[in-house]
């Protein structure tokens, strides 16, 4: 089971490390296209396509038919924070010998999962609102930007960069600390309708008594049953499928789904 585990791990982190190299900027770029929406009606202008909704469109897509496999294997953010907590992980368990992953309780990872939408709607009205450009400088991820595209942000983006160095630091103590509480794009995804095939289904028929391995080494602390309320929360990183003893968990309806239907 570890052995499967560790090659999920790898496979991913493969993944994740050639979309870090070569398309890095995806994440602000998707985002960029919700703003110009946004933007175009607080100018009173009609709302035009452009180059950023192309990403933001196809990414949207994705995510609809396949579900957030971007977030899961794509976004260089999101892979950031995967390199920061597995390193954490590995340090906890060279130096202090805690074989254990570490995490916050589900109750505070379903407290925090809502501030994500807070951020959104707060950004979005300020574009609104025509304030939004008052808070240049305050973005980590146009930080996050800059460093990932060779360029050392100046001194007006003082305040973003104490905010990623303080969400680099929640990435270690919180498998997707910013994916799942504090990406306003991963909001957007969140809250998207995702194809029953796109989903990870379980058939609680076979599984273990007591059992409880795939809620438990998940980071959003879900539970397998396909379409549920917090079915949008999952970024598809698949530790649910490797955690299981009995590989009774897979993407698309399985047959007790089926049967049901």
């Amino acid at each position: 089971m570890k052995k499967k585990q560790r090659k999920v791990r790898l496979i991913r982190a493969a993944v994740q490390l050639v979309f870090f190299i070569a398309a890095p900027a995806l994440f602000s770029t998707a985002f960029a296209g919700i703003k110009s929406i946004f933007q175009a009606i607080a100018s009173h202008q009609p709302i035009t396509w452009n180059s950023f909704l192309d990403v933001t469109g196809v990414l949207l897509l994705i995510t609809v038919f396949f579900g957030r496999h971007f977030c899961g294997y794509a976004c260089a953010f999101g892979s950031l924070g995967d390199a920061l907590y597995e390193a954490t992980v590995f340090i906890r368990s060279k130096i202090f010998h805690k074989k254990k992953r570490h995490g916050y309780p589900e109750k505070v990872v379903r407290i925090l999962q809502k501030v994500k939408y807070i951020l959104l709607a707060f950004i979005l009205l300020s574009i609104l609102a025509g304030w939004y450009p008052k808070l240049q400088g305050m973005s980590p991820w146009d930080v996050f930007s800059m460093l990932t595209a060779r360029r050392l942000p100046n001194a007006s983006y003082k305040i973003g960069i104490i905010l990623l160095i303080l969400i680099m630091v929640g990435m270690c103590t919180q498998e997707r600390f910013f994916c799942q509480f504090l990406c306003p794009m991963g909001a957007v995804f969140a809250m998207m309708p995702i194809f029953p095939s796109a989903l990870f289904h379980r058939d609680r028929s076979k599984c273990p008594s007591k059992c409880g391995a795939c809620k438990k080494r998940c980071p959003a602390h879900l539970d397998i049953d396909g379409d549920t309320p917090l079915s949008g929360e999952c970024i598809c990183c698949h530790a649910c499928q490797a955690a299981c003893p009995r590989q009774n968990i897979q993407i698309g309806e399985g047959e007790e789904t089926k049967e049901v239907q």
